[in-house]
């Protein structure tokens, strides 16, 4: 037979567990950089091109790109450029220099300094999925992302965000994990956090 205060203690040092199980499993991480000669002021218009895809999912890509656009627009800092505008451009730029229309960019300088131009932007952002999907019960979305500057090509922000939906306690009382665009919008929230 316990005493209350012997209760009490195992109560407490099973709730302070089931807590940290809990943060836990709700985590992910977020690496960044940023470049320290960056000067952002003079970045008023950005494009978001077509992200690369090797997630786990084939429309990972596009679903990831309409998250950032949004998260961008609604922090009023860029004039973020219309995607069916920066698709057209693309197409422009890639069937002039024999490429394949909507396939995702990896620009080399000329390349950017041809679609700052063309956009009339000062920055680019580019990225790919590197995960998307469920396995064991786990959900995952890891995204890398990168600022380019058009004008010099230089690599302004870089950030790989993780968000998980899985966790200990979440399989142990059988709660569905996060649905995969939950946690897209948690990845690109999180990974924006560290630029604006």
């Amino acid at each position: 037979m316990y005493t209350i205060n012997e209760m009490r203690g195992k109560s407490t040092r099973i709730i302070l567990l089931f807590f940290l199980v809990f943060l836990a499993g709700c985590g992910g991480r977020v690496v960044q950089y940023i470049n320290p000669n960056a000067n952002f002021s003079y970045i008023k218009d950005v494009a978001v091109l077509p992200f690369n895809n090797l997630g786990g999912d084939a429309n990972a890509g596009e679903k990831v790109r309409g998250a950032v656009i949004v998260d961008l627009m609604s922090r009023e800092v860029f004039n973020v450029i219309e995607q069916g505008e920066v698709s057209k451009v693309l197409d422009l730029i890639l069937s002039s220099a024999g490429g394949q229309a909507g396939m995702a960019l990896k620009p080399d300088k000329e390349m950017l300094k041809l679609i700052g131009e063309r956009m009339g932007v000062q920055a680019v952002i580019i990225g790919s999925v590197d995960d998307y999907g469920t396995s064991a019960g786990a959900s995952l979305v890891s995204i890398s992302l990168r600022m380019l500057d058009t004008s010099s090509g230089a690599v302004l922000w870089q950030v790989k965000s993780t968000a998980s939906g899985s966790s200990v306690v979440r399989s142990m009382f059988g709660v569905s994990t996060k649905d995969m665009v939950h946690l897209s919008r948690k990845a690109v929230k999180k990974a924006l956090n560290t630029l604006l």
